[in-house]
């Protein structure tokens, strides 16, 4: 095991900013094309997702609830071989619950385990993500 500093660095840290960026859009698309064909979602204090399907249902209902604006730093990218790596973020920033419209602050830390596609991409295989501090009501 050891840590990335390479083009495949550069490579798998573009796959998770791409995931933020999809988040603050509410990108239901752009989040999932960022996903291997058999994801799998570990969520704080809920059920695995597991699957494509169950996956963009997830997000399709997040982004219906609440809007992000999110800032992530890597804190950790470590490939561990030709084909998988995991990142380990801090990300801080914002949510707004769409029935009230009020922002407000949040801090989350994340592991992704990313898988290197047959298209040469790197992409998210699985994601464990925890708030860090109490989240709004939704």
């Amino acid at each position: 095991m050891t840590s990335s500093t390479s083009p495949e660095k550069t490579a798998i840290e573009a796959t998770i900013f791409a995931y933020f960026e999809a988040l603050n859009h509410g990108d239901v698309n752009a989040a999932m094309g960022l996903y291997t064909d058999d994801p799998v979602q570990l969520p704080f204090m809920q059920p695995t997702v597991v699957g494509t399907e169950a996956v963009r249902k997830g997000y399709q209902d997040l982004f219906g609830l609440v809007c992000f604006q999110m800032r992530t730093k890597i804190a950790e990218t470590v490939q561990m071989s030709p084909q998988w790596a995991f990142v380990r973020t801090e990300s801080a920033g914002s949510l707004t619950p769409v029935k009230t419209g009020q922002a407000s602050p949040a801090t989350f830390h994340e592991v992704f385990l990313l898988r290197k596609t047959s298209d040469a991409e790197w992409r998210i295989a699985r994601y464990s993500f925890s708030p860090t501090a109490a989240l709004p009501e939704l």
